[in-house]
């Protein structure tokens, strides 16, 4: 795909076009056809060398596409649910996903299962017959108290209807976009919040492509895209975004 050459060619540009991609590509190609850019466009994004920003504009990523661990024990949870509810949404992750972009975030051992609203409780009881602390959409004071105490923690969630997720190790897991959204606002990362935050953000950009495109749809999902919009800002994270007023 071309990709040092891609670099070099729009390194200095903010922001350019799937026009102008087609036009670079048919300078080594001049046959190339339009559906075959871009399917080269959509594999771009995908590795994070690509940003989307808008509808037809692109600017350069980190080219570093962020993939969350999934160990034995998180396959392990992920094959129970699929096989009792095969129909549903679901997704997992552990807490190691946001501490490794923090700077004073206390170590947790917790799995996060978030499922499709109608079925997070039959998830619950499902995984509450295989693993000891098992629990459904604890309280704060349980967290505070109890839970942080513990090891082996699985939390069953509630589910975002169209929250970005991604497959690996054929488990259904997390994006960086879903990270930072649900950082931000769940409470169980009550832990983040002040200047913690700030740091989990810049980390994140820092070190790996964040589609701000998908960030912000998710947000706008959970009725919060003014705050994500304000950290964005206060943080210098998309300037030159034509999404951010």
């Amino acid at each position: 795909m071309y990709i040092p050459q891609l670099k070099e060619r729009f390194g200095n540009n903010l922001v350019f076009t799937t026009k102008e991609i087609l036009l670079f590509y048919r300078e080594s190609e001049p046959s190339i056809p339009s559906p075959t850019v871009n399917w080269r466009v959509y594999s771009l994004v995908n590795l994070g060398v690509l940003i989307r920003i808008g509808k037809g504009k692109f600017k350069l990523g980190k080219g570093s596409l962020y993939i969350p661990e999934v160990d034995n024990s998180v396959i392990k949870i992920s094959k129970i649910v699929h096989e009792k509810f095969p129909f549903i949404k679901y997704c997992i992750w552990g807490s190691s996903s946001i501490i490794e972009f923090g700077h004073n975030i206390p170590r947790t051992n917790i799995v996060f299962v978030d499922a499709e609203r109608d079925s997070a409780e039959s998830v619950f009881h499902a995984l509450k017959e295989e693993y000891k602390s098992v629990f459904y959409r604890p309280s704060k004071d349980l967290y505070d108290n109890y839970i942080n105490e513990l090891q082996g923690v699985v939390i069953v969630r509630a589910l975002v209807s169209e929250a970005p997720l991604q497959l690996i190790k054929k488990v259904p897991t997390v994006t960086i976009e879903k990270i930072l959204v649900d950082a931000l606002f769940d409470e169980e990362f009550e832990f983040l919040r002040g200047n913690e935050i700030n740091h989990v953000f810049i980390n994140a950009f820092d070190r790996f492509s964040v589609n701000i495109s998908k960030l912000i749809r998710y947000a706008d999902r959970r009725r919060k895209k003014p705050e994500i919009l304000q950290i964005l800002k206060t943080n210098n994270l998309a300037a030159n975004n034509e999404l951010l007023p």
